[in-house]
């Protein structure tokens, strides 16, 4: 059933700027939209099934008086009423004064709206709508660009040889082989499977193989990132064999091998500095907080590659921690997770951000959204020249999928 709720109490608003009563936000809408993955997704060290087929996403249509509209998602959790009364204060309110603005870049959030702070996620449908009022691209909103095509890799490589053990390694391995041949120069492989689905230490080896023979398969070119998701929390020494014993393969970073601890960290880097081992170290996507990445990021760096979500922390938070990242000689490539859209917010925030040098991409879609000229080629992405996030709905999908769970704002 459609819910729609009405604004009361604008008094709230009497102390902010009185823009042209059509270029307020008028309406706020916020339905579950169902999206797909390309191809069945397994699971990873700590869930209780495979991913499967499909995904859910809340979709955020945030509309002018004029009809502009900013397009995209929530993250991880569906609304709940404290959002929704949150959501409510930007009503009214002119798209143009949520942000603080210089020489028509967004340099932060405007703290009359603490929405805005609070709920990072709205970045991504306002960049949309502004840079569809202002008549640029959501990166330009950011800063100029700094290159021109945006490297992403596979992120969607699971534990199919566990679901499928009559397959077993070849499974992974054949998967690593189908994003090589659509393009992929670079593949990211779940690991940790001892922690849950499988024996330590067979787990172990199972970790090993499945890494060493794709290695082998798709190549030396190609970059082999691995992500434990915390799979080897208290077992450092099983994590030292995997690690040893797939130093012949070239593992491009290793991700979330066991929980934030600095002094693990410290010892792990002297670890793999004394045995010449140099996978990058990479982590951060369960971090709200810029802070929280500081302690491994000075005096000494611990982690090469930090990892805050891209809806979580939105555009700014991102923008700010790549630069201080950068500072500490290390880079940012933000996580995104069951999210076409959230993918989009990482292409351009590398677009217009040096010290993101690449995106995550899930290779998943959104069947109610039109996206408008995104171009992937040969293991990157370019980004169209268009308003926002170059967004649209499908409004007969929406009418059909998603209206009749809609909640409006108004």
């Amino acid at each position: 059933m459609q819910r729609r709720f009405f604004l009361g109490g604008m008094a709230a608003l009497a102390t902010r700027p009185s823009p042209a009563k059509n270029n307020v936000i008028r309406s706020i809408a916020l339905a579950p939209v169902e999206c797909r993955f390309h191809r069945f997704v397994a699971m990873n060290s700590y869930d209780a099934a495979p991913k499967g087929h499909t995904y859910s996403n809340t979709l955020v249509r945030i509309t002018t008086g004029d009809g502009a509209e900013g397009v995209g998602v929530m993250e991880y959790r569906p609304p709940d009423d404290a959002f929704l009364r949150a959501a409510r204060t930007l009503i009214g309110a002119d798209p143009l004064v949520l942000y603080e603005m210089r020489n028509g870049r967004i340099t932060g959030r405007n703290p009359a709206f603490p929405v805005l702070r609070q709920y990072r996620h709205l970045d991504g449908p306002l960049f949309d709508l502004i840079g569809k009022l202002t008549s640029k691209p959501a990166y330009q909103l950011i800063g100029p660009a700094v290159r021109d095509r945006i490297e992403v890799y596979d992120g969607t490589l699971y534990f199919s040889d566990v679901w499928f053990p009559r397959v077993g390694v070849k499974a992974c391995v054949e998967e690593a082989e189908e994003a090589c041949k659509k393009g992929y120069r670079g593949i990211k492989l779940k690991m940790g499977r001892g922690a849950k689905w499988m024996e330590r230490r067979a787990g172990t080896q199972r970790d090993i193989d499945v890494t060493n023979a794709v290695r082998r398969a798709v190549g030396a070119r190609v970059k082999v990132l691995v992500d434990a998701n915390d799979g080897y929390k208290d077992h450092q020494e099983e994590l030292w064999r995997y690690i040893s014993e797939t130093a012949q393969s070239n593992v491009g970073w290793l991700e979330e091998m066991f929980p934030q601890d600095v002094a693990l960290y410290a010892a792990l880097k002297d670890r793999m500095e004394k045995a010449g081992i140099r996978s990058q170290i990479a982590e951060g996507e369960n971090e709200t907080e810029i802070s929280a990445f500081l302690p491994y990021l000075k005096p000494r760096r611990l982690y090469d590659v930090v990892q805050m979500d891209i809806r979580r922390g939105g555009f700014l938070d991102n923008a700010e921690l790549a630069r201080v990242a950068a500072e500490a000689g290390a880079q940012s490539v933000p996580h995104n997770w069951g999210s076409q859209i959230g993918g989009f917010m990482g292409l351009h925030l590398s677009r217009a951000v040096k010290s993101v040098p690449a995106a995550e991409d899930d290779r998943s879609v959104c069947d109610v959204v039109i996206a408008d000229g995104y171009e992937f080629l040969d293991g990157c992405y370019t980004v169209p020249e268009k308003p926002g996030l170059a967004l649209a709905v499908d409004q007969k999908l929406y009418l059909l999928k998603c209206s009749k769970a809609e909640v409006v704002l108004s």
